[in-house]
C-alpha cells in the first residue's frame, strides 16, 4: 500500500527532476536522480520475477505505484496548461 505510493512519489521525483543529486546511504558520491530511479525499479522487478524464497515483499506493488506515478505525470503533462517548468 503505502510502499507503492512512495515508489509513485520517487518515479514522479525523477521525471520532475531528473537531474537532483542524490546522495545513498552506501554510495559516498552525488548519483543524479535520472540514474538511480531506473536502476531501482528493475531491481524491483528482478526480485518480483526471481520470487526468491523468504522474502514478504510485494514487489509487484512497488511496480505498480512506479507505473501509477510515470503515467500521472505523462497525463499532467500533456492535459496541464504550461506543464511542469
Amino acid at each position: 500500500g503505502a510502499s507503492g505510493a512512495i515508489f509513485g512519489l520517487l518515479v514522479a521525483f525523477g521525471l520532475l527532476f531528473p537531474n537532483a543529486e542524490l546522495f545513498l546511504l552506501f554510495i559516498p558520491v552525488p548519483v543524479k536522480a535520472k540514474y538511480i530511479i531506473p536502476v531501482y525499479v528493475v531491481i524491483e522487478l528482478f526480485l518480483g520475477v526471481g520470487q526468491f524464497s523468504g522474502d514478504s515483499v510485494a514487489h509487484f506493488a512497488h511496480l505498480g505505484g512506479a507505473l501509477f506515478g510515470f503515467i500521472l505525470i505523462k497525463y499532467w503533462r500533456i492535459h496541464r496548461p504550461g506543464g511542469f517548468i
